[in-house]
This record gives structure tokens, sequence and C-alpha cells, in this order.
């Protein structure tokens, strides 16, 4: 009986437990509201309840979050959860950038729970879009072309070829009746 009832502590405990970790440990160093993590810097927007704790940071963080422009960390039974965003002109997925960050916070973290926003300050990816992508050989850019040659010309000849099968020349002969209808019977010429 002891036996099972330390089996079920294990079982309701299970979340207690840390979590592996999946990556290294990160660096992190806080000057002011300026924060370094792994040779990033970034600046502490926001800092609700003091959320904000280093030595969580520095197990929960991923190099995979270094791509994101804000990283948005909420504290709920003492558990960090990370989410990275863009910025708003980044060509992404709309829940990814900026502007959703206050959706995010509403809909997703515990309603008062503390949280943070980081702002990366010196950014390695830079958005430069071209607006205007050609690609040679497009279906799309193929029926373009064809099209600004129609407009080109005013009309367009086409070569009509006469059709090689003959047929025979038929005759009508009209006949009428009495209660006044009348019927056409076509008879082809050579046939009796």
């Amino acid at each position: 009986m002891v036996e099972q009832t330390s089996s079920r502590k294990a079982k309701d405990n299970k979340f207690e437990r840390d979590q592996p970790l999946r990556h290294p440990l990160a660096v992190v160093s806080l000057d002011n509201d300026q924060l370094k993590i792994n040779k990033q810097l970034y600046q502490v927007v926001v800092n609700k309840n003091e959320a904000l704790d280093l030595e969580l940071l520095r197990q929960k963080y991923d190099p995979y979050l270094d791509q994101y422009d804000f990283i948005v960390g909420d504290v709920s039974s003492e558990h960090l959860r990370l989410k990275g965003f863009y910025q708003d002109n980044a060509q992404t997925a709309i829940d990814r950038k900026k502007q959703t960050i206050a959706d995010y916070l509403l809909e997703y973290c515990n309603p008062g729970g503390p949280y943070f926003v980081l702002q990366l300050l010196s950014p390695v990816h830079h958005y430069h879009y071209n607006k205007r992508r050609r690609r040679k050989n497009s279906f799309k850019n193929k029926a373009q072309g064809l099209h600004r040659r129609k407009l080109n010309k005013s009309f367009k000849s086409y070569h009509v070829r006469p059709n090689r099968i003959k047929r025979p020349e038929t005759v009508a002969v009209k006949k009428e009746r009495a209660n006044h209808h009348s019927f056409v019977i076509k008879k082809r010429k050579g046939s009796k």
C-alpha cells in the first residue's frame, strides 16, 4: 500500500519536475534596461510584475529565438514561456508581427499574470524585399506577354483552311398539301 501512494505522488508531481534541457544554457547579463543574451543586445520594453528572472531566462532561452525582433515571456505556475515576434514590415504571417503582441498577451497569457517584452536593438537580419520579383518561365509572365502582344495589334487575321471533306450537293423540293402545310424534301443530286 505504501508503494501505491508513492507512485501516485510521482504521477501528481511529474509537472513539478525539472524539464530536460534541449539546448545549451544561454549567457544572460542585465545592465539597467538592456539585456544581453548570447551576443544579442535587447532592450527591456515592459517588465510587468518583475517577470524577468535571469536564471529562468538562461534555462529557457533557445538560440532559435535569435531570429525575432521582439521576445515576449510570460510566467505562469513558475514556468516561463517565450514567444518571438517580427517587425511589422516583415513579410510573414500576421500573428507573428509586432502589432499582435497585445492580442497574444490577452488571449494566451493569464490575466494579470507577469510578463515581459524584449526588443532586439542590433538585428542581424534586414528586411529588403523586391516588390517586383520576376521569374523567367512562369505561366503568369507568359500570359502577360501574350496579352501585351494582342494589345499592339488592332485585329488579328487568321488563316482559315477549307474543309477537305466534300459534301454531296443537295436539292430542296418544296411540297404543299391541301391544309396549307408545307415541308421540304432534300435530295442529293444523282440519287433517285
